[in-house]
């Protein structure tokens, strides 16, 4: 079996790279902004991505298991961990000091423009 993560990577970084770059043509534009059908389509890619990148570690995870034999590099392993740390819990500092993270920017975003 290949090592699932540097094509489920990839894939993620260019799925990114790929709405990053509408944004920023959108952002440029004197239009007004169209990003709800590029921010779904990213994340339905997203969501595909990761579930098979789970599927084949979870294969991986059973080969180690049954052979005592892994494809995945032990880095590749420990790097993606930290990585997945820092998605879920990790915080950055505000212009003011304070600590937040991008799923509470996001519900603050929700609902400010809830309120208009």
């Amino acid at each position: 079996m290949q090592n699932p993560l540097r094509q489920y990577i990839y894939e993620i970084g260019s799925a990114l790279g790929k709405l990053g770059y509408e944004l920023c043509q959108q952002a440029q534009s004197n239009q007004s902004l169209n990003i709800h059908s590029q921010v779904k389509q990213t994340m339905d890619k997203l969501t595909y991505y990761l579930h098979n990148l789970n599927a084949d570690l979870d294969a991986c995870r059973y080969n180690l298991i049954k052979d005592c034999k892994s494809d995945i590099n032990p880095l590749d392993m420990e790097s993606l961990k930290v990585a997945l740390h820092h998605l879920l819990n990790g915080e950055s500092y505000t212009h003011d000091g304070e600590t937040s993270n991008p799923a509470t920017e996001l519900y603050k975003m929700k609902f400010l423009i809830d309120s208009f």
